[in-house]
């Protein structure tokens, strides 16, 4: 190699790192800002040295605890959360599970039945009355199970809104299940977010803003949403949670005669679907009252899509219980 050649390679070298460094620099001077500038709205609750951020919505009983989807944080629920809680007149809370939105991070990466347990430490922690109603969308509907099947007695109903199935990575194809997931996963890896973050705030990734406009259930809440997906910690959960559900986790356990209802998108042109359809129908079978219901429209994040559809199917989970038919009642 001669001196000319080694020189442009140290010069490229040199500038790839001041980049990194700079970029770097930036992502956290940005992180502190934003945490800074948008406040929780809710309470941080201490769980035993961390804390989960909780929001809390009208009063009465059942007390009904949503469970956001996939890195998903409480400001894509609080259309749905305020709706209900006008609808019935009870107590509807949603949180940020570790790591995500407001919540502080775990001590160690966690799975499913740690994710359980601090939700059952923050229902204690927060004074929520139980049993309650634990409302699961997406991956939020496996933590959903297994804190029921960790804590049954504080569960009076379980609703699972377009659930994850805990043997969706062995029952998927390849194409339609692990793989998008792990194409996901190293294309979030690939981004530079210091420069992914300057280049938005120079508006030049729109779609950084349309995503925000869309996960926010409320107006008032984009910039704060615009902020978590461009954040350090958003990349990290967001890896972790897809790499989780791109392995299997066992059986769901039985619900015997649980009150159970769940809520199917049909989504036909996804060629997942027939799978994910069957997933849907053997989620429905666990327990042995259990209504299993399919929206005509609206795609996966059906809370945004159809707000006051779920609205709908959550009060109607808190009539049953008020009627008589709730577990435990």
């Amino acid at each position: 190699m001669n001196r000319g050649v080694r020189i442009l390679l140290l010069s490229a070298v040199s500038a790839a790192v001041v980049a990194g460094v700079a970029s770097s620099a930036y992502q956290q001077r940005c992180d502190a800002r934003d945490r800074r500038r948008f406040p929780p709205p809710g309470r941080l609750v201490d769980i035993g040295g961390r804390r989960l951020h909780l929001v809390t919505e009208g009063d009465g009983s059942p007390a009904v605890v949503i469970i956001p989807a996939l890195s998903s944080s409480v400001a894509q629920w609080f259309r749905v959360q305020r709706g209900t809680a006008e609808a019935v007149r009870t107590t509807v809370c949603v949180y940020d599970r570790a790591d995500i939105g407001w919540s502080d991070p775990p001590c160690r990466r966690m799975g499913f039945d740690a994710m359980a347990d601090d939700l059952h430490a923050l229902i204690k922690a927060a004074g929520i009355e139980t049993p309650c109603v634990i409302a699961g969308h997406s991956i939020g509907g496996i933590v959903a199970r297994r804190f029921q099947a960790r804590y049954p007695e504080d569960v009076t109903a379980l609703l699972l809104i377009d659930s994850s199935h805990e043997q969706q990575a062995r029952r998927f194809p390849w194409r339609a299940g692990a793989w998008p997931n792990l194409k996901i996963v190293l294309g979030t890896q690939a981004k530079i977010l210091g420069a992914w973050r300057l280049a938005a705030d120079l508006g030049l990734l729109h779609r950084v803003d349309e995503g925000a406009a869309w996960e926010s259930s409320l107006p008032e809440d984009v910039p704060a949403v615009r902020s978590f997906n461009l954040s350090t910690r958003e990349r990290r959960v967001t890896v972790w949670e897809l790499l989780l559900l791109t392995l299997p986790h066992g059986q769901p356990a039985d619900l015997g005669s649980l009150p159970l209802t769940v809520l199917t998108v049909a989504n036909r042109s996804w060629s997942g679907y027939p799978t994910w359809s069957r997933l849907q129908a053997e989620l429905a079978a666990l327990s042995t009252d259990s209504v299993h219901m399919t929206a005509v429209s609206g795609g996966h994040n059906i809370h945004l899509d159809e707000p006051d559809l779920v609205v709908n199917v959550i009060s109607d989970v808190v009539r049953r219980f008020r009627a008589g038919e709730g577990h435990g009642a």
